[in-house]
């Protein structure tokens, strides 16, 4: 009698154990690529941050973090990854960090990238460019506003305002002349006008 109950205890104790991988981990804590079978036609964008294979075709642009085109793989669209491998066919643009393009593969457009790897054998037509990481940073970043409103400088620390203007040479007629006595001005109201105004 005490037996089953025993086991009915130790039953409900203990949690059902999973499976673990070789690594120590469980196998959910690795993401799942997302597949593109050979039979599969896909039109429009695909957008995931985790990894693509493209075995099938693709109509459309294709977002992820690492793309790997099958040798029976089209992307007609453009490309932004981390990591993109083609084996197969791509018409668009690439632009990853690493792009690696492989024996067989064939590709039309241009590729941005950081580092490219062209592998003999490889069908490539388009212009290469170096992938701008620090305009990417900058577009990225969120702009800082200023912490000192405008109306809160003070007059020490605001900066003079310089004009330019054009330099103007005086000749030596224009200037005065420093021997002469300054006379002062005669009033406006003198009383030799108003003699001269009455005898006249």
């Amino acid at each position: 009698m005490f037996a089953k109950v025993k086991e009915r205890i130790d039953s409900t104790a203990k949690p059902a154990s999973r499976p673990t991988g070789g690594n120590g981990g469980s196998a959910s804590d690795r993401p799942m690529p997302s597949i593109v079978s050979r039979d599969m036609r896909v039109t429009g964008d695909l957008d995931t941050p985790g990894e693509v294979h493209v075995e099938g075709a693709v109509d459309g642009d294709i977002r992820c973090a690492k793309l790997i085109i099958g040798a029976t793989g089209t992307v007609n669209g453009h490309i932004l990854a981390t990591t993109v491998r083609v084996h197969g066919e791509v018409r668009g643009e690439i632009n990853a960090e690493e792009v690696f393009i492989l024996n067989g593969s064939k590709v039309q457009g241009d590729v941005v990238q950081t580092l490219l790897e062209i592998a003999p054998g490889a069908s490539f037509e388009g212009a290469i460019r170096r992938r701008q990481t620090v305009a990417a940073t900058v577009m990225l970043a969120a702009p800082v506003p200023d912490p000192t409103p405008p109306e809160l400088v003070t007059e020490a620390e605001a900066e003079p305002l310089l004009l330019a203007t054009e330099p103007v040479e005086a000749s030596p007629e224009d200037l005065p002349d420093p021997t002469a006595a300054a006379e002062p001005p005669e009033p406006a109201n003198s009383g030799d006008g108003l003699a001269e105004k009455k005898a006249g």
